[in-house]
C-alpha cells in the first residue's frame, strides 16, 4: 500500500507480531526495504523510538555512509554576494558547491571565494576554472557535538568580557583581537551546519537545535556590545564606584550567558531561575549608574540593551526544560 504525507509518497506495510520462545516478540522486515539497502544476516539495524509511538528502523550502513550532498549554482542568475551564497550552502550542509558563470570569474571573485572558504572549517577550493569554481567540505558534521560548539563560543565570549573587565580596572588601551572574533564566526558557522544541515532530525532534536542557534546568535550579538563598551570606556574616565558597578555588571553578564547555554545542555529549573534572578539584580545595579553622571549615560544604554538581549535569550533557553527527553 502507498500513502502520501505532505505530497511525499511512502510505502506502508503491515506485519503481525509473532512470538519467539517464551518471552520474545518479532516481526519480519519488508522485502523491498531489505533489497534496497542490501541487508544481510548479521547486519546491524538502528531502532529509534519516536514520541508519536512510531518505531524507525535505519540500516547502520546508511547512517555510516550518508549520500554526498551537492549543488550547482548559477551565480549570474542568483545575483548574490559569493560570500553570502557560500555561507548559506555551508550551513545547509552541502558537501560540494559548484559555482558557475557564463562570464569568466575575475580576481575579485576569486579573492572573495578564498576569503569565505577560510572562515568555514573543513572547506577547501578543489577546482578553479575560468567560469567554474568547485568547493568541497570535508567536515563530518555528525562528529561535531552541538554542546561542545556552544561551549567553545561561550568560552570565547567569556574571555572577551573578562578582558574588558580588566581594562576597566587597569585603564590601559586594549583592542579586541581580530583572530578571536574570526574564531567565533568559524565556530558559529560550524554550529549552523551541524544543526541546519543535519540530514535527519526528530522533532525534539530540531527544537533543541533551533534553541541552540538562538543562543549562538545571542553570543555573536554580545561581542558587538562588548566592542561598543570598549570604545566608550576608552573615552570616559570612571570613578572608583562607577568602575565597581561596571565590573559587577560585566561579571553578571558572563554568569547569565553561562546559564543561557548550560540550561540548554543540562536543562534545569534552578539554572533558569538563577539566570532571571541575576538579570533582575543587574537592572537594580544599573539604576545606580544611570543616576551617576550624564557622561556615563551611553554606557548605561549599552548595558541596558545587553540585559534586554540576555532576558530574551534566557526566555528562549527556558523552553528547553519542557522538551520531552531533554531532562
Amino acid at each position: 500500500m502507498r500513502s502520501s504525507i505532505n505530497g511525499e509518497q511512502k510505502d506502508v506495510e503491515s506485519r503481525k507480531v509473532q512470538k519467539l520462545g517464551s518471552s520474545s516478540l518479532f516481526i519480519t522486515l519488508p522485502k523491498k526495504w531489505i533489497n534496497k539497502w542490501n541487508i544481510k544476516p548479521g547486519d546491524k539495524v538502528i531502532m529509534e523510538l519516536e514520541s508519536s509511538g512510531s518505531l524507525r528502523l535505519t540500516a547502520e550502513k546508511v547512517k555510516v555512509s550518508p549520500a554526498k550532498k551537492s549543488i550547482r549554482v548559477d551565480v549570474d542568475s542568483t545575483k548574490q554576494q559569493l560570500h553570502r551564497t557560500i555561507s548559506c550552502l555551508y550551513s545547509l550542509g552541502y558537501d560540494e558547491i559548484v559555482l558557475e558563470s557564463k562570464k569568466s570569474f575575475g580576481q575579485k571573485e576569486f579573492e572573495e571565494v578564498m576569503s569565505s572558504v577560510k572562515q568555514m572549517v573543513g572547506m577547501e577550493v578543489t577546482e578553479i576554472g575560468d567560469s567554474l569554481i568547485r568547493i568541497d567540505c570535508l567536515l563530518d558534521s555528525e562528529k561535531v557535538g552541538v554542546e561542545s560548539l556552544l561551549r567553545r563560543m561561550l568560552n570565547i565570549v567569556a574571555k572577551q568580557i573578562d578582558d574588558l573587565s580588566s581594562f576597566v580596572v587597569q585603564e590601559k588601551k586594549r583592542t579586541t583581537e581580530k583572530g578571536t572574533l574570526e574564531e567565533l564566526k568559524r565556530v558559529h558557522y560550524m554550529l549552523s551546519r551541524r544543526i541546519i544541515g543535519k540530514r535527519e532530525d526528530k522533532e525534539n532534536g530540531f527544537t533543541l537545535g533551533y534553541l541552540a542557534l538562538l543562543a549562538a546568535q545571542t553570543l555573536m550579538t554580545v561581542t558587538h556590545y562588548v566592542e561598543k563598551l570598549e570604545e566608550l570606556l576608552s573615552e570616559v574616565e570612571l570613578s572608583e564606584d562607577e568602575s565597581h558597578i561596571v565590573r559587577g555588571l560585566l561579571q553578571k553578564v558572563n554568569d547569565v550567558l553561562d546559564e543561557v547555554v548550560m540550561s540548554l545542555i543540562f536543562p534545569s529549573y534552578k539554572r533558569i531561575n538563577n539566570g532571571f534572578t541575576m538579570i533582575v539584580q543587574s537592572r537594580e545595579e544599573l539604576k545606580e549608574l544611570k543616576n551617576s553622571r550624564p557622561e556615563v549615560m551611553s554606557l548605561h544604554y549599552v548595558l541596558d540593551s545587553m540585559l534586554d538581549l540576555l532576558e530574551k535569550a534566557m526566555e528562549n533557553s527556558s523552553c528547553g526544560v519542557f522538551i520531552e527527553g531533554s531532562q
